[in-house]
């Protein structure tokens, strides 16, 4: 059965509108249960996304590439700022601030708007990649659906490993914006143009050059994303000329075209991380080691399509040198690559972000493609496709992906309500920004700082509010002077009456925000490092020991390095603050939803 062109293509727009209705269950609920009383907030998917929407907020407001916006640092002649994480993949940055600037609405309105095309993109662009690869357009359709759909158990992650280890739940986790999923498309388009540069010689230049400017385009958007298109792009080349030795003059002309666009990118590229902050290393959590990563959940899967590949091969039921079944392979391959690159270079940067973002996805298409091609069998006796149990199989992925996002739907809609009551005294800040002004006589922190006692709240206030906060606990990933974060989060905790004894208490809880601020997020989240080492007791008595020192020291010298204009604090069980009220002066307050505005002053 070979269904009429349009209708199959009518298959894959309805399971890209459908996979893109599951993305928006989180931004769903939150209007359910806000109602009339929404601010604006956008369903937070991951807890990163707040300083990509805050970098973007920054972008909006006209401030420059190199601006960070939690300590308000912005670039200028008399004060150049390094390159960061930001400025350096700033592309799906400008992507998404252009358009929103240009249409008036914020970086929170922009992320809901990413999480409708994004996802929506990224399904076409997977159908479009499997579509031509197995001629299929029907059973793409459904591959799309199923990849993307069991990404998270891909992944190792969502529900399985919620009910294995009860921590770490996460589903369809490549919807983090704005990385990675602003260029999440961008990959499949670049892997579909590959394959059309080797598999048809009429436009082979053209194609080859269109694959080498979307790899340029994923080389300033995502690290992750751009590494594993090249560790993919030296897979499928390698097995490329195992296959076809004779044709390595003819066939190599793609690869280097593309390769050499990619140089002209890099160069600029590697440029650009050469003025890199000297934090930026420490804060991404590069490790050095050699030692192979072997067991990851996409690894697993690519050995699983690898096998298939192997006993289709070996039984007859497919031919191996075939370019379909080289590329099944290719994306089966990459996942190990990218985890053990460190065998040869020493170096490991999270590699957890691979196999959450990018390879779980890639292995899952290997699998698609090596299942349809074992199933056809040999060009001389193809199996008819039962296009029923392909459609069944999409159902399944979709009802799978509804439960993942549905499940934690309780703590989806408080978190969502936090959020949005927060960011409505973060807009107060924003009104209060015209009134009382931006400009402050201090080098170090050039506009009005802000103490907010809940950190969730210092985390979310850059993207609805233009001043800058004390600290906030992604502070060890900003560009600082040597031991200043360890001055902002110590002054954060005198002000607002955390003493030694409650501090020990949260330093020994599991995924305390306050340990990976005294100790770093590798140390209590250990996906983040290949050389995780618990905290021990003997640290944190040290640690208590330290901050305690400092307490009893704080004088005025200290109160001025970073002088406070705001302080927010909840309207109901609100922090001690005694240790502020000694070196400033609070007015009245002012109640903004649940929490009370403070204007503050350095008291003489």
């Amino acid at each position: 059965m070979h269904l009429p062109k349009t209708k199959e293509w009518k298959f894959a727009v309805w399971g890209a509108l459908t996979f893109t209705l599951l993305s928006l269950c989180p931004q769903l609920l939150m209007w359910g249960s806000r109602g009339a009383q929404w601010n604006g907030s956008y369903a937070e998917l991951h807890g990163d996304e707040w300083v990509y929407s805050a970098y973007v907020q920054a972008l909006i407001d006209g401030r420059p590439r190199r601006n960070d916006p939690y300590t308000g640092r912005d670039d200028r002649p008399d004060n150049p700022q390094p390159e960061s994480l930001f400025s350096i993949q700033f592309l799906p940055a400008y992507m998404i601030a252009i358009p929103a600037r240009l249409l008036g609405i914020s970086s929170s309105t922009a992320f809901i708007g990413l999480g409708v095309l994004a996802p929506f993109f990224a399904c076409l662009t997977i159908f479009w990649l499997i579509a031509n690869v197995i001629q299929d357009r029907s059973l793409a359709a459904a591959g799309s659906v199923v990849v993307l759909c069991f990404g998270a158990l891909g992944a190792g992650e969502g529900l399985i490993h919620l009910l294995i280890s009860g921590s770490n739940y996460s589903f369809l986790p490549f919807l983090r914006r704005y990385e990675p999923v602003a260029a999440f498309p961008l990959f499949f388009v670049f892997c579909t143009l590959v394959w059309k540069a080797l598999n048809d010689r009429r436009f082979a230049f053209v194609r080859a050059v269109a694959a080498g400017l979307v790899l340029d385009l994923l080389i300033f958007s995502y690290f992750f994303l751009w590494t594993t298109a090249a560790a993919w792009l030296a897979c499928i080349a390698l097995l490329w000329f195992v296959a076809y030795p004779g044709k390595l003059r003819r066939d190599s002309r793609p690869f280097l075209t593309i390769l050499l666009l990619a140089g002209t990118a890099l160069v600029p590229y590697v440029v650009l991380l050469s003025r890199r902050s000297v934090t930026m290393d420490a804060g991404q959590k590069l490790t050095l080691s050699h030692a192979p990563d072997l067991l990851r959940m996409p690894e697993l899967i690519g050995l699983a399509a690898i096998v298939l590949i192997a006993f289709g091969a070996l039984r007859g039921r497919l031919n191996w040198r075939a370019p379909e079944t080289l590329f099944a392979a290719s994306f089966a391959l990459a996942p190990v690559i990218v985890f053990n690159q460190q065998v040869i270079t020493g170096r490991s940067l999270q590699p957890f972000h691979y196999g959450s973002f990018i390879a779980n996805y890639l292995a899952l298409v290997g699998l698609v493609l090596a299942s349809v091609i074992i199933w056809r069998g040999s060009e001389g006796e193809r199996r008819p496709i039962r296009y029923r149990w392909a459609g069944r199989l999409a159902f399944i992925a979709i009802w799978w992906a509804a439960i993942e996002v549905l499940a934690p739907a309780k703590v989806i809609i408080r978190d969502s309500q936090f959020t949005d009551r927060a960011a409505a005294v973060c807009q107060r800040l924003r009104q209060r920004s015209t009134a009382d002004g931006l400009v402050t006589s201090s080098a170090t922190d050039p506009r009005p700082l802000v103490l907010a006692s809940d950190n969730k709240v210092a985390v979310i206030l850059p993207t609805f509010a233009p001043q800058a906060v004390l600290w906030a606990p992604h502070f060890d990933f900003l560009n600082l002077a040597a031991g200043e974060s360890r001055e902002r989060f110590y002054e954060y905790l005198y002000f607002t009456g955390i003493e030694g004894d409650k501090l020990t208490k949260e330093l020994a809880q599991p995924m305390s925000t306050f340990a990976a601020a005294a100790f770093g997020h590798e140390r209590v989240i250990p996906d983040l490092s290949m050389q995780a080492k618990p905290i021990t007791s003997e640290e944190i008595a040290f640690q208590v020991a330290d901050y305690k020192a400092y307490y009893s020291s704080f004088t005025r010298d200290r109160a001025v390095q970073h002088i406070l204009s705001y302080v927010i604090v909840p309207s109901a069980g609100g922090p001690d603050l005694s240790n502020l009220d000694r070196w400033y002066q609070r007015d009245k307050g002012e109640q903004v939803g649940d929490y009370i505005l403070y204007r503050v002053q350095l008291r003489l």
